[in-house]
C-alpha cells in the first residue's frame, strides 16, 4: 500500500503540473489568434494605401485571417482550456490529498482507513482519465513533468 500511495501521488503531482502547463499554451494560442483577427480586421482598413502597393500580401493576410476564422470554432481552444483547467485544478487537489495520505503513512495510520482514502482517491483518478482522452497528448511534455516532480521530491 506504501509504494501504491507513493507512485499515486508522484503521478497526480505530474498530472497538476501538466495539464496546468497545457492551459497555459492553449491559451496563448487562443489569445495570439485573437490578437491575429483583431488586427487584420482593423489593419484592412487602415492600411489601404499599403494594400494598394502589395496586394500580394493584402491577399495572404485576409486569407490567413479567413482561415483562422473558420478553423478557430472548430479547434475551440475556449473549450479544451475549461476542460484543462478543471483536470489541472482537480489533479492539484489530489495531490494535496494523496501528499496528507502519504502524512499519514509516515506516522502510522492504521491501514484500513489508508485503504479506504486511497481507494477513494483512486476513483477520482479513474473520472479523470476519462475526461483526459478526448484532449491533447504531448509525451514530451508528459516527461518534463515528472522530471520536474522528481527533482521537486529530491529524486534526481
Amino acid at each position: 500500500m506504501r509504494t501504491a500511495i507513493w507512485n499515486s501521488m508522484l503521478d497526480a503531482d505530474m498530472n497538476a503540473k501538466y495539464w496546468k502547463y497545457l492551459v497555459n499554451r492553449y491559451s496563448a494560442r487562443d489569445k495570439g489568434f485573437k490578437i491575429f483577427l483583431a488586427v487584420m480586421a482593423s489593419g484592412t482598413v487602415a492600411g489601404w494605401g499599403l494594400w494598394e502597393e502589395l496586394p500580394w500580401l493584402w491577399k495572404s493576410l485576409s486569407s490567413i485571417s479567413a482561415i483562422i476564422a473558420i478553423c478557430a470554432p472548430i479547434l475551440n481552444y475556449q473549450k479544451s482550456i475549461e476542460q484543462m483547467s478543471l483536470l489541472a485544478g482537480t489533479w492539484g487537489e489530489l495531490r494535496i490529498e494523496y501528499d496528507d495520505l502519504w502524512r499519514q503513512v509516515r506516522n502510522h495510520a492504521e491501514p484500513e482507513a489508508l485503504e479506504r482514502a486511497y481507494r477513494k482517491f483512486k476513483k477520482i483518478e479513474s473520472t479523470l482519465q476519462k475526461k483526459e482522452t478526448k484532449l491533447p497528448d504531448d509525451k514530451a511534455l508528459i516527461i518534463k513533468c515528472f522530471e520536474e516532480v522528481k527533482k521537486s521530491r529530491g529524486l534526481d
